[in-house]
C-alpha cells in the first residue's frame, strides 16, 4: 500500500510539473484561404465555406510565379477554427508564426491582436485575453504581399511569394515563464566568453515574465549537458519578480575542462537546459528551455583568411534560396533539411542564407552537420529615406539576431546586399549622390544595431564588384568586419581570369578588408551543350569551365576567407527571362534538387571519400558530323570529375586508357559509334574499386549528305548558336550553326547576333514556344543556308522570332554595355529559287518576341540539294532555326 501511495504521489508531481511547463503545438492543418481582398473577413460570423481548404505552409504563388512574369502581389486571407479545451485554463497562450510574407494582421474572435511587418522573421502575439477557454475560437489573418517601398525587400532578383509559408504554433505557458515576446526569440541567450583547447565557460542570460497576480521568488538553473546526457556543470541563480513584472537574469559557469570543440568535421553539440523553479517547498518547474551549445572560436585575417578553433579553414559552399517547383517557398521541414544535407554531401562547410532569414530548420541542421553560416536581412539594390522602412529594417535585423543567437554555426550577420546597384544606374548624378549618402548613413546605423545586439559575431554586407569605387567613396566597405564580393567575371562580363585581377586589386588597395566571395556563378540549361562553349551561352559545358576556373583562383589565394556559389539551386525569379524564363539557372542543382555535373566537381575538390562521376549526365543524346565520309566513328571530348588519382574509361568494353585526375577532373577523346555507346569509368582507392556508367545514344551525321537516302533522314540546325539543343519532349537535337562546306550543310554569309561584346544571343523571353533558347540566338545578314541532300521530297521548317527594339536587360546583368536591338527586318525567302515568303517581317506580322515557324515541301533535284535564300528588302534578313526532313 505504501509503495502504491508513493507511486501515486510521484505521478501527481510529475503530472503537475509537466502541465506547468511550456507546450508548443503546430496548428498547420485545415485553414481556409482566399486570395484577394475581402471586406469583413476578420469577423466571427464571416462565411468562408467557399474558400479553399489548405494546410500550412502555404503560398498563393506556387503556380503563377512559375508561369507569369507579373505574379500576384496583394492581399490574401486565412481563417482557422481553434478549439481550446479545459487543459488551457489558467495558461498564458501565444500564437507564433515562423514566417508570413510580407505584412500580417492577426484577429482572434473578430478582435485585432496585432500586426507584423517583414516577411522573413518569426513573430508572436499574446492571445490570452482574446480567446475563450474552453470553447471554439476563430483566427483570421490578413496577409499583404503588395510591393511596398517602405518594407524590405524593396526589390530583389527573386520571387516574393505571398502567404503563411512557414509553420504556425500555439504556445501555452505557466503564468511564470521565459519571455515569449522577445522579438520571436526563445527569451534565453547563450554565450561562450572563454573557449580554447583546454577550457571553456558559458554565460546564460534571459528574461522571465511573471504574469500572475502574486510576487514570485524563483530559482533559475542552467545545466550544461553533453551528448551522452551527462550534466557536466550546473549554474544557479535567484530572481525575485513582482506580480506582472519582467526580470532579467545572467549566469556564468565555472570553467569546463577539455571541452569537445564544435567544428565542421566534428560538430559536437552540448545542450543548455535552463529551468525556472518556484523558490518554495514545492520546487515546481514553471518553465524550461533547451538550447544548443557549441564550443568554438573563429577569426578572420585580411592576409591569412579564416581560422576555426585556431586552424586555417577555407570557407566554401553556396548561397541558398528556399523555393521548390510546385510548392513555391512553402516547403515542409524535411525538404528544408534535405538542402543542408545535400550541401554537406557536396563537401560544403559554409552557407550564405540569402537574401533573408530562412526556416529555423536550416540553421538547426547547420549546427548538427557542421556548416558555418552567414545569415542576412533582405535589404538590397536600393534604399529609400523613409522612417517606416528604416524601422522595419532595424526590427528585422534585431529579430534575426535574437531568434538565431544560440546557434554555434552562425559566424556572420549581414544587413545589405548590393544596396547601391539600382542607385548607381540613376542618370541624375545629384540624385545618385544624395541616395548613396543617405544609404551609407543608414548602413552605419544598422552596423551599430548589429554590434549592440551581438558582440560575439562579425558583420558583413555583400557588394557588387562593379561598384567598388562608390562603395569606397561613401564608406560602405569600411563599415562591417567583413566584405562579401559578388563577382561574375566570365559570365556577365570579362574573362574568368578577370576575377583574380579584381580581387588582387581589392587586396592591394584595401589590405585591411576581410574578403569573402559572396556570389559567383554561371547559368546552365540542361538542353544546351557545346563542344565550343562560350560566355553566356547557358551550356552545361560553360558552367563547368566557369567553376573549374573559379575554384582554382579561390583556393590559390589564402587571403580569400571563403566563397559561396550563386546559387545552390536553380531558384524562382519571376522577373528573369534568359533561357529558362522565371528561373535563375545558376544553381549547382536543378530546382528539383537533382545535382548538375558541377556539384560533383565540388565534391571532387572538397570531400575526403572517393568521388567518381561521369560529367555529361545531361547529354545522353548526342550528334556529331563525320570528319571524313569513310569514318565509322566521331570523336568528342568526354569529362569525368573525380578525386581518385587514376581513372580508366571504357567504351563498349574497350579501354580508352588511364588518366590522372587534375584539379578534380580528366578528359578523354571518345570515338563514338552510331547507335548505343556504353561508357564505364573505373578508379581504385584504398583497395576498393569505384565505378560510374552512362549510356550515350549517338547519331553520326554523314559528312556527305547526298549519300543519305534513308526516308527517316532529318537534320535540325540551331542557327546562330554554338550549342546543341535537345528538346526533352521529343528528343530532337538541333545542331550548332556552321559555315557551308560542299557536300554538307551550313550558312553562306551573315553573322551571329551578339547584343553585347562577348555574349551570344539575347536574354528576353520568347513566347509561343517551349523551346525558348532556339529563338534567342540567330544569324542575320546571311544570303543562303544550304543542305546538299540527295534528290527527293523534303519538308523544311523555318523558325523566326523578331524583336525589333523590344529587348530588355535585367539590372542584375552587371555588364557595362547595353543590349542593342535589331532594326526591323523585311525580306523575301526563296526555296531552291522559288519565292516562299514575300515581304516577310516576323515582328510586324507575328508580334515581337513571338516564335513562328513556317513549313514547306520542296523537291531536291539533279543533285543540287536544298538552298534557302534570303533577299534583303529592309534591315537584315535573319533566321533562328531550320529543320529539314526527308518525306520520300
Amino acid at each position: 500500500m505504501r509503495n502504491f501511495t508513493l507511486a501515486l504521489i510521484g505521478l501527481l508531481i510529475n503530472t503537475l510539473t509537466c502541465s506547468a511547463q511550456t507546450e508548443k503545438e503546430s496548428i498547420n492543418e485545415t485553414w481556409k484561404h482566399f486570395t484577394g481582398e475581402v471586406n469583413g473577413a476578420e469577423k466571427v460570423d464571416f462565411n468562408d465555406k467557399s474558400w479553399q481548404t489548405v494546410n500550412l505552409p502555404h503560398t498563393w504563388n506556387a503556380v503563377d510565379a512559375y508561369t507569369e512574369k507579373k505574379y500576384y502581389r496583394g492581399v490574401g486571407w486565412y481563417h482557422k477554427n481553434l478549439n481550446l479545451t479545459q487543459k488551457y485554463i489558467g495558461k498564458k497562450l501565444f500564437i507564433h508564426f515562423e514566417g508570413v510574407f510580407l505584412k500580417a494582421s492577426i484577429y482572434i474572435n473578430g478582435k485585432f491582436v496585432g500586426e507584423h511587418k517583414g516577411g522573413y522573421t518569426a513573430f508572436s502575439f499574446d492571445i490570452s485575453n482574446f480567446v475563450s477557454i474552453p470553447g471554439n475560437n476563430t483566427i483570421a489573418v490578413k496577409v499583404d504581399s503588395s510591393k511596398d517601398l517602405n518594407l524590405p525587400p524593396i526589390s530583389g532578383d527573386y520571387t516574393m511569394f505571398g502567404g503563411i509559408y512557414r509553420d504556425v504554433y500555439l504556445i501555452s505557458t505557466n503564468q511564470v515563464h521565459f519571455d515569449q515576446m522577445n522579438l520571436g526569440s526563445s527569451g534565453v541567450f547563450i554565450e561562450t566568453p572563454l573557449v580554447n583547447d583546454n577550457s571553456a565557460n558559458v554565460k546564460v542570460r534571459g528574461s522571465v515574465s511573471n504574469q500572475s497576480n502574486e510576487n514570485k521568488n524563483l530559482m533559475i538553473i542552467s545545466k550544461i549537458i553533453d551528448k551522452s546526457g551527462e550534466v557536466i556543470t550546473e549554474i544557479k541563480s535567484k530572481l525575485k519578480l513582482a506580480a506582472g513584472a519582467n526580470g532579467n537574469f545572467e549566469q556564468l559557469s565555472n570553467k569546463i575542462n577539455n571541452p569537445n570543440l564544435w567544428s565542421t568535421d566534428n560538430p559536437y553539440l552540448y545542450t543548455v537546459e535552463t529551468t525556472i523553479l518556484s523558490e518554495d517547498k514545492t520546487k515546481t518547474v514553471l518553465d524550461f528551455k533547451n538550447q544548443p551549445l557549441g564550443f568554438r572560436w573563429f577569426s578572420f585575417n585580411a592576409d591569412s583568411g579564416f581560422s576555426l578553433n585556431g586552424k586555417y579553414l577555407k570557407l566554401i559552399g553556396a548561397a541558398r534560396h528556399q523555393d521548390y517547383m510546385g510548392l513555391g517557398n512553402a516547403l515542409d521541414n524535411d525538404l528544408q533539411r534535405r538542402d543542408v544535407e545535400l550541401l554537406k554531401a557536396m563537401g560544403g562547410n559554409f552557407i550564405r542564407v540569402s537574401h533573408y532569414p530562412q526556416d529555423p530548420t536550416i540553421v538547426e541542421m547547420c549546427d548538427k552537420l557542421g556548416i558555418l553560416v552567414w545569415e542576412e536581412t533582405p535589404l538590397g539594390n536600393t534604399f529609400n529615406d523613409n522612417e517606416d522602412l528604416k524601422a522595419t529594417c532595424v526590427s528585422s535585423l534585431k529579430e534575426m539576431i535574437r531568434q538565431n543567437y544560440n546557434h554555434p554555426s552562425i559566424i556572420i550577420w549581414g544587413y545589405m546586399n548590393e544596396v547601391g546597384l539600382a542607385t548607381s544606374k540613376l542618370a541624375d548624378e545629384e540624385k545618385k549622390k544624395e541616395v548613396l549618402e543617405i544609404t551609407a548613413k543608414f548602413a552605419k546605423e544598422l552596423e551599430g544595431v548589429l554590434r549592440a545586439e551581438d558582440k560575439t559575431r562579425l558583420s558583413t554586407m555583400a557588394l557588387n564588384s562593379g561598384g567598388t569605387s562608390y562603395y569606397k567613396e561613401y564608406g560602405f566597405s569600411n563599415l562591417p568586419n567583413t566584405i562579401g564580393w559578388n563577382t561574375y567575371y566570365g559570365w556577365y562580363k570579362g574573362k574568368f581570369e578577370d576575377f583574380g585581377v579584381f580581387i588582387d586589386k581589392v587586396h592591394k588597395e584595401s589590405p585591411e578588408i576581410n574578403s569573402i566571395i559572396s556570389e559567383y556563378g554561371a547559368g546552365s540549361d540542361k538542353r544546351l551543350h557545346s563542344l565550343n562553349p562560350e560566355q553566356f551561352d547557358f551550356s552545361i559545358e560553360w558552367q563547368q569551365l566557369y567553376h573549374e576556373s573559379y575554384l582554382n583562383q579561390i583556393f590559390s589565394r589564402k587571403f580569400i576567407a571563403g566563397a559561396t556559389v550563386w546559387n545552390f539551386i536553380d531558384f524562382n525569379a519571376a522577373g528573369r527571362q534568359e533561357s529558362t524564363p522565371r528561373i535563375n539557372n545558376k544553381g549547382l542543382l536543378y530546382n528539383n534538387r537533382t545535382p548538375k555535373d558541377v556539384y560533383y566537381l565540388y565534391q571532387a575538390w572538397l570531400v575526403k571519400s572517393p568521388v567518381l562521376h561521369i560529367a555529361s549526365r545531361d547529354w545522353q543524346i548526342r550528334k556529331g558530323i563525320q570528319a571524313d565520309s569513310k569514318d565509322t566513328t566521331v570523336t568528342q571530348p568526354f569529362k569525368i570529375y573525380s578525386n581518385i588519382d587514376k581513372v580508366e574509361l571504357f567504351l563498349n568494353g574497350n579501354s580508352l586508357g588511364v588518366q590522372t585526375s587534375k584539379n578534380g577532373f580528366s578528359i578523354w577523346d571518345v570515338p563514338f559509334i552510331n547507335g548505343k555507346n556504353f561508357l564505364l569509368a573505373k578508379g581504385e582507392s584504398a583497395n576498393k574499386i569505384y565505378e560510374d556508367a552512362l549510356q550515350i545514344d549517338f547519331e553520326i551525321v554523314p559528312a556527305i549528305l547526298n549519300q543519305v537516302k534513308d526516308k527517316d533522314f532529318q537534320i535540325a540546325v540551331n542557327v546562330g548558336s554554338n550549342c546543341f539543343f535537345t528538346d526533352p519532349i521529343n528528343n530532337v537535337t538541333w545542331m550548332p550553326d556552321q559555315p557551308y562546306k560542299a557536300g554538307g550543310f551550313g550558312f553562306v554569309g551573315g553573322e551571329i547576333y551578339r547584343p553585347t561584346e562577348g555574349k551570344i544571343g539575347h536574354q528576353s523571353e520568347v513566347f509561343q514556344t517551349r523551346n525558348v533558347p532556339l529563338y534567342q540566338t540567330f544569324r542575320y545578314g546571311l544570303s543562303d543556308y544550304k543542305f546538299d541532300v540527295a534528290d527527293g521530297e523534303y519538308e523544311i521548317e523555318l523558325h523566326f522570332a523578331g524583336f525589333g527594339d523590344k529587348l530588355s536587360k535585367s539590372i542584375y546583368d552587371v555588364s557595362e554595355s547595353e543590349e542593342k536591338g535589331n532594326e526591323t527586318s523585311q525580306f523575301n525567302v526563296l526555296l531552291n529559287g522559288s519565292l516562299a515568303l514575300e515581304n516577310f517581317c516576323p515582328e510586324l506580322q507575328n508580334g515581337s518576341l513571338n516564335a513562328v515557324y513556317k513549313t514547306f515541301v520542296v523537291q531536291a533535284k539533279k543533285l543540287k540539294g536544298l538552298t534557302i535564300s534570303f533577299e534583303k528588302l529592309k534591315g537584315k534578313p535573319f533566321i533562328n532555326a531550320i529543320k529539314v526532313r526527308r518525306l520520300n
